[in-house]
């Protein structure tokens, strides 16, 4: 394997309770970072005084929320490196993870690599629905190709990414990664690459009020809206009624009763942060 120099930028928003164990994770890699990056997107929280405390780390603040697809732009263009990680601020590394994945993205045809993110806590109902039904990993096996990379760990060429025009800055909360994903895979020979080995955990703790928020930033994509639309709103809503359905019929089948209530809440809450958003970005 040859030793690369690899910067890691880590986006965070109001991270206070997780940032100061991602970036311990990150210094004790046993394939050390050249170069650690931390893009705050305008906290109210002290994430900015956690990240200080920590020596050799370039803290950048945004002086407005610019949302995530900006500053992972941001994190590869300012990084020194052409190799470049990205991670959450949510999510803890396992020791071994850059030697492993950026092995496996040395060795392949792939332009970019991300790893298997598995729920720490699993103790109560809501995380153990969102490790069922939102997973955030491929499964056992590494695969060539998967739907998209999750954009909580991976690693790629600089290159690539200005090649392909970076991520869409129209994506505040989520569906950047499926969407860049998506421009890598457009372009003949270019190669993504699941690394089922190189492990990571997710740090976030939910609630029915934090679950449904979370559900909702996902099928709504996490877009900026500059003109909204009631058909959008409403294909959405049927589109999440349907998920509705599905689910509750797999869970009654499995006895999951508990499952079906916390499915049924999701999906009002759901119509009700939808007609907010809606109403809000109207005026």
């Amino acid at each position: 394997m040859i030793l690369e120099k690899v910067s890691i930028y880590i986006p965070a928003y109001n991270a206070e309770k997780t940032i100061k164990q991602t970036i311990e994770s990150v210094i004790n890699q046993t394939y050390k970072f050249d170069e650690i990056i931390v893009i705050d997107d305008n906290s109210s929280d002290d994430t900015c005084k956690i990240v200080s405390q920590f020596k050799n780390i370039k803290l950048i603040k945004n002086k407005i929320n610019k949302g995530l697809g900006y500053n992972r732009n941001l994190g590869i263009e300012t990084s020194k490196n052409e190799i470049v990680a990205s991670l959450d601020a949510d999510v803890v590394l396992n020791a071994e993870w850059l030697k492993t994945i950026i092995k496996n993205f040395q060795s392949s045809e792939s332009i970019m690599c991300g790893g298997k993110m598995t729920e720490k806590f699993v103790e109560n109902k809501f995380n153990l629905w969102r490790a069922k039904y939102y997973s955030q990993n491929w499964g056992e096996i590494d695969l060539d190709n998967p739907p998209f990379l999750f954009g909580c760990n991976t690693i790629q060429s600089k290159k690539i990414w200005e090649n392909v025009g970076g991520y869409n800055e129209q994506l505040l909360t989520n569906g950047e990664d499926i969407d860049y994903a998506n421009k890598i895979k457009s372009i003949p020979k270019f190669k993504i690459k699941y690394c089922s080995k190189a492990l990571c955990e997710h740090l976030q703790n939910d609630n029915l009020d934090s679950l449904s928020r979370r559900v909702w930033r996902y099928h709504s994509f996490g877009y900026k809206i500059k003109k909204p639309s009631i058909y959008k709103t409403m294909k959405l809503s049927i589109k999440q009624l349907k998920f509705f359905f599905n689910r509750s019929i797999k869970d009654l089948l499995k006895f999951n009763l508990y499952f079906i209530y916390i499915n049924f809440i999701i999906f009002f809450n759901f119509i009700k942060l939808e007609h907010i958003n809606y109403k809000n970005n109207k005026k």
